[in-house]
């Protein structure tokens, strides 16, 4: 259950950034993101205790579910600007 965290941390960050950013800020916000998206799992289900190396792989859930919020995103808004060209 701890896994899911960051992965869905990720993704509902990913989906923010992409919505009201753009560019090297998205970027910069991305890294951001997943870094500390990443580490507040590890915190939270407290597997630094055992090994400070698992937020390795808490940064790379945290990757995967914040690119699963950048396709959700692009695909919602190309969802839309279609839509509103043939239903003004």
């Amino acid at each position: 259950m701890d896994e899911i965290v960051p992965i869905v941390l990720g993704a509902v960050l990913g989906t923010i950034i992409w919505r009201r950013t753009c560019g090297k800020v998205r970027a910069a916000l991305s890294v951001c993101a997943v870094i500390l998206s990443g580490a507040i799992a590890t915190l939270l289900s407290g597997e630094y205790l055992y090994n400070w190396a698992y937020i390795l792989l808490d940064i790379a859930q945290a990757a995967l579910g914040l690119a699963m919020g950048f396709f959700v995103a692009q695909r919602w808004a190309a969802h839309h600007r279609t839509r509103e060209h043939y239903f003004p």
